[in-house]
């Protein structure tokens, strides 16, 4: 088993918050952190907009990347989040077995959490 990245943003940061807090207490990431808010510019339907978001940078195990993306999905404003998740390849051997221990893989693919 190895440690992902999952990168975020979100346009409320209490809400980005209580996100984060959920995942923790529900052990699909190990922690979070939020970034202070900056600006996002990007083109959408034709516009280019400005908009200020939240970073958020989750660590978890590879194997809940799935469940975190899906659960952001379904809790975001947004009709097209930016969720990237990414593997890390090395890093304080320490950290990474701490964040596989708070990151529990999802029983879902075989029963429930």
């Amino acid at each position: 088993m190895s440690v992902s990245l999952l990168l975020f943003s979100h346009p409320d940061v209490q809400a980005a918050e209580h996100l984060v807090r959920t995942l923790v207490e529900e052990r699909i990431v190990a922690c979070g952190h939020l970034f202070p808010a900056g600006v996002s510019i990007y083109s959408w339907e034709g516009k280019t907009m400005r908009e200020p978001e939240v970073n958020v940078l989750l660590k978890l195990s590879r194997h809940a990347c799935s469940e975190a993306m899906e659960k952001i999905r379904l809790a975001h404003p947004y009709h097209v989040p930016e969720i990237l998740c990414w593997h890390v390849a090395d890093g304080n051997r320490e950290y990474l077995d701490w964040v596989l221990t708070r990151s529990l893989p999802s029983e879902r693919e075989g029963e429930s959490r």
